[in-house]
């Protein structure tokens, strides 16, 4: 059997050539476009998957496998189907599409770790994770000022085959000086030391899909704090095996122990994506996640460069991974309203969790990353 981290590594191998074959003037356009749109395809759900070479949990190895099986059909019927094409072209599909069936057979369904099994996040405790000093933005797992009430934590989580990638959570005081720990990253006790020594630590929020998987260790040493969930995290299969206490979940009414500081406003898409995001309006503080993405090259590991420029994810004009726009489309006008509800805002600066956050002219940087949403 094929294990699923070779599997992982077969994936972007069989995206970034079907991409190239798209590239290619010496196959008809009708050909080229059948195979760019697979590998497109291809990458979006391989990025999604629980295993090893997965981002965000989003979809277990099996459902993976039937979204193979039937890519790799597709390709075959494509091949069968463009009777106008040459014979060459179309042997190309058939051949591509036969193999990928060859390979769903032959891979294993049973992921050693992924982002949603928790095991990569624990690893990932350890201090001794191989990060290079360019990967992420120092100092790591340390509060950071940004505004009145309002701090940054740096860290590094797991990205596809196991290379670090750099994630952010956002700290707020509330009113009462209590603390809030928006998408909480990995947990440390030198980090714990200095968030208290700024407040109490009584509100832990997961606000998507994804931003869950170091919640559990925060728990255990701050029993104290109330967990807050986006809507649905707590159905997901990944979350339930987990084992992570989900007190209450979030809606657009804030909580009133928030003490009226924070707005709250939902993003909804299909396929179970939703995004809860915390306007600070003290400081005209937006904090998301994933909706927005500003990754810098220089600081990703080079595995992931050349997908993060293909996915439209880097530095100055980067939008979220094409698989998460897609998802947020598929409710395209009750997410596009939400969205234009953020910028009406008018945030001063916005916080997310990948790549250089907006520090100033937030509301027109937010703007610029939602173009995909808001046209």
């Amino acid at each position: 059997m094929i294990p699923t981290r070779l599997h992982g590594m077969i994936d972007y191998g069989v995206a970034a050539l079907l991409g190239a074959l798209a590239a290619s003037r010496a196959l008809p356009q009708p050909v080229r476009a059948v195979l760019g749109g697979a590998g497109a395809f291809h990458a979006s759900y391989s990025v999604a998957t629980d295993y090893e070479a997965g981002l965000t949990p989003a979809i277990t190895m099996r459902q993976h496998l039937m979204l193979d099986a039937a890519g790799g059909a597709a390709l075959v019927v494509a091949g069968l189907s463009m009777r106008r094409q040459s014979d060459e072209a179309r042997a190309l599909l058939v051949g591509l599409g036969l193999a990928e069936l060859a390979v769903v057979a032959l891979s294993s369904s049973q992921p050693v770790r992924g982002p949603g099994q928790g095991s990569t996040a624990q690893r990932l405790l350890g201090h001794g994770h191989a990060a290079s000093p360019d990967t992420g933005y120092p100092p790591l797992d340390t509060p950071k000022p940004v505004a009145e009430d309002v701090f940054v934590v740096d860290s590094i989580m797991s990205a596809p085959l196991d290379v670090p990638l750099p994630v952010r959570m956002t700290v707020f005081r509330l009113p009462d000086g209590d603390l809030l720990l928006h998408s909480p990253t990995r947990f440390g006790f030198p980090l714990l030391d200095s968030l208290r020594r700024i407040g109490r630590i009584r509100h832990l929020v997961a606000p998507n899909i994804a931003h869950w998987t170091f919640l559990r260790e925060w728990q255990r040493h701050c029993p104290d704090a109330v967990t807050w969930a986006a809507p649905g995290l707590r159905d997901r299969g990944q979350v339930r095996r987990s084992g992570v206490r989900l007190d209450h979940d979030l809606s657009e009414t804030a909580p009133p122990d928030w003490g009226g500081a924070i707005q709250v406003v939902e993003v909804r898409g299909g396929a179970g994506f939703c995004e809860m995001a915390l306007f600070h309006q003290p400081s005209r503080t937006l904090a998301l996640t994933d909706l927005a993405m500003n990754l810098e090259a220089p600081r990703l590991p080079a595995l992931l460069r050349g997908v993060a420029r293909l996915f439209g994810t880097t530095a100055p004009d980067g939008m979220p991974p094409p698989y998460l726009r897609a998802a947020v489309r598929l409710r395209h006008r009750e997410a596009a309203a939400a969205a234009e509800r953020l910028v009406a805002l008018r945030p001063e600066r916005v916080i997310f969790a990948h790549g250089r956050w907006f520090e100033r002219d937030g509301t027109a940087a937010l703007r610029h990353s939602l173009r995909w949403l808001l046209g």
